[in-house]
């Protein structure tokens, strides 16, 4: 495994630490995913983290970006999903 893909899931994985609401591990995870803008995987994390915050509009492109259909279930399930996948790879 990559370097930068366990860089993702750690910063994935402690987004849970803070009951998925912003603060230091969404800020952290937000900057990883903006620095590795155009890989699909920090895409579609880009746009977890904006549904976390509460911006769907923002999240909606980020998933299109990652085309990934964005989540309309709860954010522990996504981010379960989001997490599954990246550890599947």
């Amino acid at each position: 495994m990559s370097q930068t893909r366990t860089r993702l899931i750690d910063a994935v994985e402690r987004l849970k630490d803070d009951n998925f609401e912003m603060g230091p591990n969404w800020s952290s995870c937000h900057d990883l995913c903006q620095s590795n803008e155009g890989s699909p995987d920090h895409d579609w994390v880009h746009g977890f983290v904006h549904l976390i915050e509460g911006d769907k509009s923002n999240a909606s492109y980020w998933y299109r970006r990652a085309e990934k259909t964005q989540a309309s279930h709860e954010l522990e399930a996504e981010w379960q999903s989001i997490l599954n996948a990246l550890k599947q790879k």
